[in-house]
């Protein structure tokens, strides 16, 4: 048997050897395994990891991908920056020089020189110097962060648009001007401006015909485009971010056509002047337009076979707004925390459409718009309020609504759907008054409405509903909903209706109800009693109370709700006496008629 030292120092020596063969892992990959590992770490790291041994300094000084980051607004010592600045150049220069004496390759090159100090200004004359030899290499990326004067401005240098082996151009000059050469980038694929400043009218037509081979463009706070128009039959994807399209006196275009393009999105951009949008892209699958503001009347038709996703999210409309959507592919569309100041018209032409949501829009106060002057033409969408949502889907089945707004009394809806099937109705109430009444597809439907005023009294709640003029539009709403099959809805848009209406609206295909009470259910059971009284074919009706209510175990429940006992059961109560179902006997439930005549 082996004694405890020995074997203890047996288990030292594999230990070591365990760790020897973790050290020797990494730097035992092969070079081009470690240039793709190396090549997702930051300048800095690179830098600091070439001293741990001879090994990734080799590695590190002939990796294909190159970083270079130098900051020159931080610290005062003015001696201290002039010597980072030296040494920086320095070191480049040095790198570069024997990369292009080696004829080793290029994958990326990646320049940050954040400066605003003209003395540190590193100049368009060395960044060009570097891209020169960078393009002498064939290198595939260049990622370059400048400072640039705006009295100067900055132009790549010639060998960069005939760069055959470039792929890819990220350029941000810290909101410095920047003008294309006539040589345009003809084997260009990914194109990436950041904090650029554009003085080309001609931006869209010069990218269109200059980048014929280019996939992606990426524009972000990108200022100065006032025109732009883009048909690029390769372009597949387009984001738009953080940029400002200026205003103009006879407005702006915003025009995109093209067989490849795929995906659009359109995210924290200024649109201040009158501005026409045409996307025309039989490819199109995914529009996004997110926390954007346009200033003027804004039209936007959409032309897109493949259209599938629409969104519109967080986007404040000024003035009047006009949506059409052509696009018999489109399978859901989403209106959600948009603020409008006027009319906001959505015409939605697909045969493919399942689902619609408006949600959590808003209308602001008429002053909002009010330091943008009026446009000459202005949308007409036929009489009515002058701020309102209008919403046409001939082939929607599908609608999501979730209203809350402040002014939400005030702003009516119209909704045009003749094959809705299926509608959620959650939030504030709005005027129902332009709701259209021919929703006869309609089968199922969700609704819980309700103000989100609170009132101490139950006199002054109903002042403030008296106020509101909301009796009406509640009666709007139920005639909407009488060709369903299955509905679930409070009890707070009944209430509002038997204010000042005894008869109630005949659901003559209702089936299945769920009520959901707003209070106390006792002092709402006459309330449920006369809209159950418009019920003739209900089969199963469901109560769910927001607090314990004992009436629900109240052997003559049926009875109270104007039942008829004999045609209907007690098949549940909930134990917390906050739930309770009744289904009728047989298949169609008969109405206990109280006559007064026959009783004598």
């Amino acid at each position: 048997m082996e004694s405890p030292l020995k074997f203890m120092a047996m288990s030292s020596d594999q230990d070591t050897d365990i760790l020897a063969c973790t050290h020797d892992r990494l730097s035992g990959l092969p070079d081009q395994v470690m240039y793709h590992i190396f090549s997702f770490l930051g300048a800095n790291d690179t830098a600091r990891l070439g001293l741990v041994s001879k090994r990734f300094k080799k590695v590190c000084s002939s990796s294909p991908y190159l970083n270079f980051v130098a900051d020159f607004d931080s610290g005062s010592d003015q001696s201290c920056l002039r010597t980072r600045y030296t040494d920086f150049c320095s070191y480049v220069d040095k790198v570069l020089r024997s990369r292009e004496k080696t004829g080793e390759g290029l994958i990326r090159l990646l320049v940050h020189w954040f400066c605003k100090q003209r003395k540190f200004d590193i100049g368009g004359t060395v960044v060009n110097s570097w891209v020169t030899i960078a393009t002498k290499c064939g290198v595939e990326e260049l990622d370059m962060l400048v400072h640039v004067d705006p009295l100067r401005g900055y132009s790549l240098p010639d060998c960069v648009y005939k760069c055959e082996s470039l792929r890819a151009l990220k350029l941000n000059l810290q909101m410095g001007r920047f003008s294309f050469q006539i040589l345009g980038f003809d084997w260009l694929k990914d194109l990436w401006l950041d904090s650029v400043t554009i003085g080309d009218k001609y931006f869209g037509q010069r990218i269109s015909d200059w980048c014929k081979c280019l996939k992606r463009l990426t524009l972000e706070n990108v200022d100065g485009i006032n025109d732009f128009t883009l048909t690029n039959s390769s372009l597949e994807e387009l984001e738009i971010s953080g940029c400002r399209f200026p205003s103009s006196f006879s407005g702006g275009k915003f025009s995109i056509s093209g067989s490849s393009f795929k995906v659009l999105t359109i995210s924290r951009c200024q649109f201040k002047a009158l501005w026409h949008v045409n996307l025309n892209c039989l490819s199109l699958e995914n529009l996004t337009v997110q926390d954007s503001e346009f200033g003027r009347v804004f039209v936007c038709k959409i032309d897109c076979e493949s259209l599938e996703t629409l969104e519109v999210c967080g986007s404040n409309f000024l003035e009047a707004c006009q949506l059409l959507v052509d696009c018999p592919s489109l399978i859901y569309a989403m209106i959600s925390s948009c603020r409008f100041a006027n009319v906001c018209f959505l015409n939605i032409k697909s045969f493919s459409l399942e689902g619609l949501t408006l949600s959590e829009c808003k209308f602001s106060s008429l002053e909002i718009g009010s330091q943008y002057s009026k446009p000459k033409k202005e949308i007409k969408v036929g009489t009515g309020p002058c701020r309102r949502i209008i919403m046409k889907a001939e082939n929607l089945e599908t609608l999501n609504v979730s209203s809350s707004d402040a002014y939400s009394y005030e702003f009516p809806l119209s909704i045009s759907a003749p094959k809705l099937k299926d509608l959620w109705w959650t939030g504030d109430p709005i005027d129902f008054s332009y709701l259209n009444q021919g929703m006869v597809s309609l089968l199922n439907a969700r609704i819980h409405i309700k103000p989100p005023c609170q009132h101490r009294s139950e006199e002054s709640d109903r002042r403030c509903k008296y106020s509101k003029s909301l009796i009406y539009c509640a009666a709007k709403l139920l005639q909407c909903l009488s060709e369903a099959r299955f509905l679930s809805i409070n009890t707070w848009p009944i209430e509002i209706f038997f204010m000042q209406n005894v008869s109630p609206i005949v659901f003559k295909k209702l089936q299945n109800l769920v009520l959901l009470t707003d209070g106390s259910f006792a002092d709402q059971i006459p309330i449920i009693a006369s809209f159950l009284k418009g019920l003739p074919n209900l089969r199963r009706l469901i109560i769910k109370c927001d607090q314990i209510s004992h009436e629900l175990s109240d052997p003559n429940l049926i009875d109270l709700l104007g039942l008829n006992s004999r045609s209907y059961n007690l098949t549940g109560i909930g134990q917390d006496l906050k739930n309770v179902k009744i289904e009728a006997v047989q298949g169609q439930a008969q109405w206990r008629v109280q006559n007064a005549g026959k009783r004598r």
